[in-house]
């Protein structure tokens, strides 16, 4: 059990990305979420824009993706350790992401726990 979470383009269908228990991740993902919408974010497509990306990316360079409290199930008590692992493949998506983006497509991040 525990947070899962995936990214693809609309047209694709299928995960490019996949995380589990990223909760610094999560905790960004869920701020661009509530944002948007007051509904909840388990479960529910999350439609990213350019800016989004370019935040995340920023975030991630500079070391400074938001600490999450999400508790056991979002790994949160080893979010730096996950923030580091994953580091190289957050830069990875964003590149992706931005270049979907760019060619028209729409970027979805998607996670349920």
């Amino acid at each position: 059990m525990g947070l899962d979470q995936f990214a693809w383009s609309k047209e694709n269908e299928e995960p490019k990305f996949q995380w589990r228990k990223h909760a610094k991740l999560q905790e960004f993902m869920e701020r661009k979420w509530h944002e948007k919408s007051e509904e909840g974010f388990n479960c529910v497509d999350l439609y990213l824009d350019l800016e989004d990306i370019k935040e995340l990316e920023k975030a991630i360079i500079n070391n400074n993706m938001p600490e999450s409290e999400g508790g056991f199930f979002y790994g949160h008590q080893f979010q730096d350790e996950s923030a580091k692992e994953y580091r190289e493949q957050d830069l990875e998506f964003c590149k992706w992401a931005k270049n979907e983006i760019l060619n028209g497509r729409n970027v979805i991040y998607h996670c349920w726990w």
